[in-house]
């Protein structure tokens, strides 16, 4: 119960970790957006070899605090959305009031 004695419905939030081509970045974070995410950090890196790799090997990673129910079956969809190259962990963060 809230303090005002409303009823409070909380559903699991987990935080992810999806590393992507830094190309697809735009795709995954409207992604992340439309599943009610909230993106944390956005990291640009390199391959390590000087840029010599081309932009193909030029990796970024997003992390995000997403509810569970809106992560379940993630991983078709970012391969969908990066041609495979995309890659996602999540970890349970705790519980939150569920918005809307």
């Amino acid at each position: 119960l809230a303090k005002d004695g409303r009823l409070v419905v909380l559903e699991p939030k987990m935080n992810v970790e999806i590393s992507v081509p830094r190309e697809k970045v735009g795709f995954v974070l409207s992604d992340l957006t439309a599943r009610r995410g909230v993106v944390d950090d956005v990291a640009m890196g390199d391959d390590g070899a000087g840029g010599s790799g081309g932009s193909d090997h030029i990796k970024a990673m997003v992390k995000a605090e997403v509810p569970l129910v809106e992560i379940l079956g993630y991983a078709n969809s970012l391969r969908s959305l990066t041609g495979g190259e995309g890659a996602f962990s999540a970890e349970y963060k705790g519980h939150a009031p569920k918005e809307g």
